[in-house]
């Protein structure tokens, strides 16, 4: 089989193909080529592995999606993450992956509509899912008050991981196939022939090769202005908050996404007994991804402290444990970006995962390594090629924009 990773010239420094960033997209990515036989693969990231935005991830494993073509992405990435040391073939690789079960809940209104046509199309499509009645909702979670929801559902093989195991299960597993991982190694600028990639630029020297994926996510930028390339990308500011209550939050609660609020909020169970609480919304617009406010506000706090103590009543004295910021990379239709770049020879693109990547990744970090290897895909990505916005066909779910499309 003809691929681009044929054996070229030998070179102190060369490679079939380069992975540019060590988050979990990055390092999916890279198992997969060399799993998949590329035989030199490169990941460089300009930190520590796992140190940009996969650090902040709340690494919630769902599969409820409108756009279909996300929910087979979720299903198929599900199963990794269920059964991840044999799909690796590492004893050692652990994901984290605890199975809590997921429960989505909604007004009587258009959004409730739309969820329950999704769980129609998913489970005629194999997705486990269901709709569920209040009373069920209280016997998988006591603790919820579902009086103002009119509906719910679940899926009971969902649950959420660990962004640190996954990532470095897959940096561990690539390097015992052959990957070649340079930490500290920053990109600074693309090494090119005319429209044809040949290279990477780093501040520990050129490295060649004729394939480079980017899979820096709000960072991609940069590389888009080093290949001459204008591309749609707006990056966010989320805040995410961790409250304790009087009693434990037990790790084995399931998950919630409340459709009925305004920012779409979610919340799970977290190490230490408590309960982290992030958005699916839009966050605040930042120009730099490496400049993000760390302060949260009293309002925010309050706000979301107030809506979880209306979801679970438990919680109206729960305690702020902790907060943290993190960078989404927005699409317009907030759905990623995968593939080549047709203007670019040998540049293929990985981002605008609008904060919905991480349960994605394993199954796009092996679509990218066959697109690389112009192997058939497992699922195709044509519709989550770049010029979907130029050709008006975005993939903007039933929910509007949102992490949740």
């Amino acid at each position: 089989m003809e691929t681009e990773c044929r054996k070229g010239i030998e070179m102190p420094d060369t490679f079939d193909a380069i992975v540019i960033g060590g988050g979990v997209i990055g390092a999916s990515t890279a198992f997969h080529l060399k799993s998949l036989g590329c035989p030199r693969v490169l990941l460089v990231e300009r930190g520590d592995i796992c140190a940009g935005g996969t650090a902040k991830s709340c690494a919630i494993i769902r599969t409820h999606y409108t756009v279909q073509s996300n929910s087979v992405l979720a299903l198929k990435s599900l199963e990794v993450f269920q059964n991840f040391s044999e799909v690796l073939s590492d004893p050692d690789a652990d994901s984290g992956f605890v199975n809590s079960g997921y429960i989505i809940l909604a007004a009587d209104d258009d959004i409730a509509e739309h969820l329950l046509e999704s769980v129609s199309t998913q489970s005629s499509a194999g997705v486990d899912t269901y709709e569920i009645s209040p009373t069920e909702a209280l016997e998988l979670h006591p603790r919820l008050n579902v009086e103002d929801a009119k509906v719910l559902a679940y899926e009971p093989n969902s649950g959420y991981a660990d962004p640190y195991l996954t990532t470095t299960g897959f940096i561990s597993a690539g390097r015992k196939l052959g990957v070649e991982v340079r930490p500290n190694c920053t990109v600074t600028g693309l090494m090119m022939e005319g429209q044809r990639i040949t290279g990477i630029e780093t501040t520990q020297g050129p490295v060649h090769a004729k394939t480079v994926i980017s899979a820096v996510g709000p960072w991609t930028g940069n590389i888009a202005t080093w290949a001459g390339l204008s591309i749609p990308l707006e990056v966010s500011r989320h805040i995410v908050l961790t409250f304790r209550d009087a009693n434990p939050y037990e790790a084995t609660l399931p998950i919630v996404k409340d459709m009925t609020t305004a920012n779409k909020m979610y919340f799970r169970p977290s190490s230490g007994g408590v309960a982290l609480v992030g958005t699916g919304d839009h966050g605040e617009p930042v120009y730099n991804a490496d400049e993000l406010d760390e302060n949260v506000s009293d309002d925010f706090v309050l706000h979301q402290g107030g809506q979880m103590a209306h979801r679970m009543p438990s919680f109206t004295n729960a305690e702020l444990v902790a907060s943290w910021t993190g960078p989404y990379d927005i699409t317009p239709d907030w759905n990623p970006v995968l593939g080549r770049v047709p203007e670019v020879d040998g540049l293929i693109l990985a981002y605008g995962f609008s904060g919905h990547g991480f349960k994605l990744a394993p199954m796009i970090g092996k679509i990218l390594a066959q697109t690389t290897l112009n192997e058939a895909c497992d699922v195709d990505p044509h519709p989550y090629r770049l010029n979907r916005f130029a050709e008006g066909e975005l993939l903007t779910g039933a929910y509007g924009v949102g992490s949740i499309s």
